[in-house]
């Protein structure tokens, strides 16, 4: 799933809160990436994979940072940090 490019702040809050609805918060896992192919990968190709195009590299930081304060998981594996954020994605 993703929304048009240069997706708001507030826009990308709401989709996130969408998909994880009711459920725990703590079993899902934010990250940013510039390559989604890549880091859909370092996941090991999960199933529920839903991702946006924010429309600045501040914004997709923002909304990480955000949900990893609600207690969201953070990916840290191989890859992380590196390259631009030029997408937020979740994944359970």
């Amino acid at each position: 799933m993703a929304l048009e490019a240069g997706t708001k702040e507030a826009e990308i809050k709401a989709g996130v809160e969408k998909v994880v609805g009711g459920r725990r918060i703590d079993v899902w896992t934010i990250g940013t990436t510039d390559n989604l192919d890549l880091r859909r990968e370092k996941h090991g190709r999960p199933t529920i994979w839903h991702y946006w195009k924010p429309d600045t590299e501040r914004t997709a930081t923002s909304v990480a940072s955000y949900f990893k304060g609600k207690g969201m998981k953070v990916y840290t594996g191989e890859g992380a940090g590196e390259g631009k954020a030029t997408y937020v994605y979740i994944t359970w």
